[in-house]
């Protein structure tokens, strides 16, 4: 079965046009995200992630670690608790449930509460490792590989799925939920420059392509941008003045199935 590329045409010059005014706009504030060096704690910070945004599950994520300052203590809390804490980032009973499944997974494969066994891996091994585990999927996996292990991968976020099939690097056809969409998307993007760009491009999703009202007045790659899949009344508010008032009011226009398709992207919890 012959499989048609998810990326259009052009779209290696698209990236790099898109990585220099990224660069350009925001300077690589990687210390805003918030990742962790620690390869289990990058794992949960990911689950933490998903379906929210960073101010919500960077929230969360102080509160988990004051409630268990140790993944021992969080191995040993009934899963009713840890949802409480869990609460306020949204999904707090579903993550719960796979943050205890995934520290019982680590402690049978690794012996202990730790994924350093990773850092001899090659990238191969230990992103097969990873996408077994409760919650992570290639996103997760490659989150951790490049923040918590310096590996120069590329992780396809929902903000960078969505980011680029506006602006027209991948076709409309393209699928999130496909295995050879990531990985045709990490061999377009140059091995040094994978971690700026997957950087700027999850804080331009997060400041100003937002999933329902984006913010292209004030954007920084306009010029460049296809628009492709914004609905009519998304599209007309972006061609003026930037009124956040107004664009949330134009929300109500917009079909259901795109309110929540920014939600859908990424493959829900295992």
């Amino acid at each position: 079965m012959t499989i048609t590329s998810p990326l259009a045409r052009g779209a290696r010059d698209r990236l790099d046009e898109l990585d220099r005014r990224l660069e350009k706009a925001y300077g690589t504030p990687e210390a805003v995200l918030g990742n962790k060096e620690d390869p289990l704690d990058e794992a949960i910070y990911i689950i933490l992630s998903f379906q929210t945004d960073l101010a919500r599950f960077g929230a969360t994520w102080d509160r988990l670690k004051t409630t268990y300052p140790s993944w021992e203590a969080l191995e040993r809390a009934p899963v009713p608790q840890v949802a409480r804490v869990l609460r306020e980032g949204g999904l707090h009973r579903q993550k719960a449930r796979t943050l205890k499944r995934l520290v019982t997974e680590v402690r049978r494969i690794a012996g202990e509460l730790s994924l350093n066994l990773l850092r001899d891996m090659t990238d191969e091994e230990a992103e097969q490792i990873l996408t077994r585990l409760p919650g992570l999927s290639w996103k997760g996996a490659r989150c951790v590989l490049l923040y918590s292990l310096g590996r120069n991968v590329f992780p396809v976020d929902g903000n960078t799925f969505r980011i680029l099939k506006r602006v027209g690097v991948l076709r409309s056809s393209a699928i999130y939920r496909r295995r050879y969409l990531h990985d045709a998307l990490q061999a377009a993007v140059p091995a040094a420059r994978r971690r700026v760009l997957h950087v700027n491009l999850v804080i331009h999703g997060q400041r100003t392509c937002l999933p329902v009202a984006p913010q292209c007045p004030r954007c920084p790659i306009r010029s460049i941008c296809a628009m492709k899949g914004l609905p009519r009344a998304a599209r007309k508010a972006a061609t003026g003045p930037f009124d956040l008032a107004a664009q949330t009011k134009r929300l109500r226009t917009l079909p259901a199935n795109y309110r929540g398709a920014h939600l859908m992207a990424e493959r829900p919890l295992k």
